[in-house]
């Protein structure tokens, strides 16, 4: 009988030691996939944030805002079932989770303070479980050296930041410590063309009004000018 139960002891201390490993591999399994689906998400939005303003007590107002829990945007990479064209779209940290909010463009045209939680259009839904913190920093231009930004305004700044960094720290001591930086595709192509709209770099990029290659179209010693009868 003192063999069958130290037997069954170690019997029972193996397979308690099996079912936690298991369990505890099946939660970084589903971590990890849930963590591929919301990189995979916000680096697919992000990278379509739109440079249009919205309408809000009769005023064009440029949007983009951000703070170092929250960013919200206007994206053309909806998520809404059957949804197309542009969408708000707002990534959020509370009660241990990464949460993603989307409503369709059309319905806040006209709004001054978007209700994600109340608006019958809106979805909302958990990225991620188990998340200590969320930190979201914004670098106005692409280089290694600019300093990151914890607030950004698009409406005070007159442009969108050139890239997000997403900075995710696990609750739990197996949870995947993550950071990603995002380049937001349309202040580069701002930069490389000089389109005269509100994202354009401003003061630190080229003049306004200038062209791909930086002279005025209607100044008379620009080599390139098509419209120069001196060329």
């Amino acid at each position: 009988m003192t063999v069958m139960a130290l037997m069954s002891i170690a019997i029972y201390g193996v397979i308690s030691m099996g079912a936690q490993a298991a369990g505890s591999g099946e939660r970084r399994t589903e971590q990890a996939r849930r963590l591929r689906l919301a990189t995979d998400l916000m680096v697919r939005q992000l990278r379509s944030a739109v440079p249009v303003s919205l309408v809000t007590d009769e005023e064009l107002r440029k949007f983009f805002v951000g703070e170092s829990d929250y960013v919200t945007f206007v994206t053309a990479a909806p998520q809404l079932l059957g949804s197309s064209g542009l969408s708000l779209v707002e990534y959020s940290f509370g009660d241990g989770a990464l949460f993603t909010s989307e409503i369709p463009l059309f319905a806040v045209l006209d709004t001054d303070d978007v209700d994600f939680a109340n608006d019958p259009l809106a979805v909302s839904t958990a990225l991620l479980y188990d998340v200590e913190s969320v930190a979201f920093s914004y670098r106005r231009l692409p280089h290694r050296g600019e300093p990151w930004e914890e607030v950004w305004d698009a409406e005070e700044e007159d442009e969108l930041p050139a890239s997000v960094l997403i900075e995710v720290e696990p609750a739990t001591a197996d949870g995947p410590l993550w950071f990603h930086q995002v380049p937001l595709f349309v202040g580069v192509f701002n930069e490389i063309t000089a389109e005269d709209d509100y994202s354009r770099r401003g003061p630190r990029g080229r003049g306004a009004g200038s062209g791909r290659r930086g002279g005025s179209p209607d100044d008379p010693d620009d080599p390139d000018d098509p419209d120069d009868p001196d060329d």
